[in-house]
């Protein structure tokens, strides 16, 4: 969302208790060029105009990844950027939701949305991925994970 050049963005780690512990839900672009791809994300994006950020959280997801029926866990932090930074002015809440403890290890997702959304029609290959996160993920997602509950 967009108010006087300011936008909103939201960043999501969704955690479940796995076979060996917390896992987080994290995503490749299934078309990337390998010469310069993407790299492991979570599942992000902008809010809407007066959105509230646990709606934004709860589209965000199911949009990237199909996941449905979460529990919002609660805001973690923010991170500002003012006028002069690249993305800024922006705000970009880092939030935890719950999924639950069953379902596919893996999957292919085609994300959908409204045809404003740059990301709809692309493929993310989904999957759970223990904590603590032995990958780095892209953009400063990982800004706030230590602060996801390990156990």
């Amino acid at each position: 969302m967009s108010i006087y050049g300011f936008s909103q963005r939201v960043v999501c780690y969704v955690t479940r208790e796995g076979a060996d512990g917390r896992e987080l839900l994290v995503f490749e672009h299934a078309d990337d060029d390998p010469a310069d791809p993407s790299g492991v994300q979570v599942p992000a994006g902008g809010m809407k105009r007066f959105e509230p950020v646990q709606d934004a959280a709860h589209r965000e997801v199911e949009e990237e990844t199909g996941l449905m029926g979460l529990t919002f866990v609660g805001q973690l932090g923010g991170v500002e950027l003012s006028l002069d930074e690249p993305g800024g002015p922006s705000m970009t809440t880092f939030v935890h939701l719950r999924a639950p403890d069953d379902g596919e290890r893996q999957w292919e997702h085609v994300v959908h949305g409204d045809d404003n959304d740059g990301d709809v029609g692309m493929r993310f290959v989904c999957r759970w991925e223990p904590l603590p996160l032995q990958v780095e993920l892209a953009g400063g997602q990982d800004a706030f994970l230590h602060k996801v509950p390990r156990h």
